[in-house]
């Protein structure tokens, strides 16, 4: 008994002395940062993205926490996600995913600029023709950048998008979020209103719209008259309706 005890101090010993050598190894000066490296931003700067990170050469790089670090540089408007990486011994990786615009929302007598999750990162006096354009029938009183605007909205008229092929997206004009209803409304550039409801019967409602251009096209070679709206909103036969 008394070997066995004498075992286990000793045991007890050395892992103590082994932890210590640890600690201290892990704390030395060889671990203290002497160098940045930031990728993947091209709109930000790597020095306004240094100074959201608030870490500083000469601090242990075991002492900087990772995830608040990344937290601190998603800060940034135009900063959708952050990563922190350590290459050992000394250099301090911080990885970015910067947002880009994704659509446009009128928004008292300026355009404001938002990302696929309706993140606004910039505001503009005249619009930009490659983003699709979103109008609702109730805006927030301010928008901040950084701020998200309607995201409901924004996540509705993505699904639709992403389900369109590239060459009709071109003919959508504006796409319209009601908010009480939580439902969206397409128009076209031929004019057509199409009432295409809630998030839904997806895939079979957007192949109802690509129909519903189909025959706007079909009509105007014909010289007939044109649709003034297409209600799909509802499983069933959609309710077409001719301007006259």
């Amino acid at each position: 008994m008394k070997n066995t005890s004498k075992g286990v101090f000793k045991f007890s010993i050395l892992l103590l002395i082994g932890l210590v050598c640890i600690f201290l190894f892990l704390h030395s000066s060889i671990f203290n940062i002497t160098q940045f490296k930031v990728q993947g931003n091209k709109l930000v700067s790597e020095d306004e993205i240094l100074a959201l990170a608030g870490v500083k050469k000469g601090e242990n790089i075991f002492r900087v926490n990772k995830i608040l670090t990344a937290r601190s540089v998603e800060v940034h408007p135009m900063i959708k996600k952050a990563e922190i990486k350590r290459q050992l011994p000394s250099t301090l990786l911080i990885e970015v995913e910067e947002r880009r615009v994704w659509a446009m929302i009128p928004f008292q007598g300026m355009f404001l600029y938002v990302d696929d999750e309706g993140v606004c990162i910039d505001r503009h006096q005249q619009s930009g023709s490659a983003y699709p354009i979103i109008t609702m029938d109730i805006y927030p009183e301010r928008v901040n950048l950084g701020q998200r605007v309607n995201p409901q909205a924004i996540h509705l008229a993505r699904q639709v998008w992403n389900l369109l092929p590239e060459e009709q997206r071109k003919e959508i004009s504006e796409f319209h979020y009601v908010n009480k209803e939580k439902s969206l409304i397409l128009y076209t550039l031929k004019g057509t209103e199409i009432r295409f409801g809630r998030e839904e019967r997806m895939e079979e409602k957007v192949q109802l719209v690509l129909e519903v251009m189909s025959l706007e096209e079909k009509m105007e070679q014909q010289g007939e008259d044109v649709l003034e709206y297409v209600d799909i909103r509802y499983k069933g036969q959609p309710v077409v309706k001719i301007r006259t």
